[in-house]
């Protein structure tokens, strides 16, 4: 009886052993099947766009090369659509569809001409990622600390996950440096534009600028 009680307890033994080693096991493999957070593929995404422009700038390209480049990289990693109706604010609605698509297609491009000039990419910028929270369900803001030469700047991205890509992929539609917003800025000076002259109005302003030498 001792000897059959001793079996026993060392078979309820070893069968919770392996109960423990399959729970142990199948945690681990569901956790590594897992999809990455959100927050994190943002951060990656994020990540691999800064580092695809600073390689770009470290080219030393000729200004309309450069500007070409860009405009690469902004339509792969900026979620401009989303940039520019959030800048234009409600009139937005009153937009015809080809006024979107124009008025989209100029600020871009005022956009990456207005800031082409005033990047230095002679050396890779120093950069530490703070960590990055889930603003709502798609969108995603990432704080950093830039260092470049005896600079230091604080940057802050707003991404959100453009869901209609194959496959889909988080892109920046917000950067707000040193406690200024890109959208919030351009909305303000958009603002009395839009007010006086509308959605026509606008496209000629953003035309001549873009004309500009400074922003060429």
């Amino acid at each position: 009886m001792v000897i059959r009680s001793l079996f026993q307890e060392s078979a309820a033994m070893s069968l919770a052993r392996l109960l423990r080693s399959t729970l142990t096991l199948s945690a681990l493999l569901a956790a590594l099947a897992s999809p990455a957070a959100p927050v994190d593929e943002a951060r990656a995404a994020l990540g691999n766009g800064i580092d695809e422009v600073s390689a770009a700038l470290r080219e030393r390209p000729k200004q309309d090369d450069l500007i070409a480049q860009l405009d690469t990289l902004v339509e792969k990693h900026f979620a401009f659509t989303t940039t520019t109706r959030l800048a234009v604010g409600p009139a937005w609605r009153d937009f015809s569809p080809v006024q979107r698509k124009q008025v989209e297609h100029l600020f871009s491009k005022l956009v990456i001409r207005t800031y082409a000039d005033r990047i230095a990419g002679d050396t890779a910028p120093d950069i530490t990622y703070g960590a990055p929270t889930e603003l709502k369900a798609g969108r995603v803001e990432v704080p950093t600390v830039i260092r470049i030469a005896n600079n230091t700047y604080s940057i802050i991205y707003r991404l959100e996950l453009d869901s209609g890509a194959v496959p889909p992929r988080w892109r920046v539609y917000d950067v707000v440096a040193e406690g200024v917003s890109l959208i919030a800025n351009y909305r303000g000076q958009f603002e009395p534009i839009l007010r006086k002259s509308g959605a026509e109005g606008l496209l000629e302003t953003l035309s001549a600028k873009i004309a500009e030498p400074s922003a060429r």
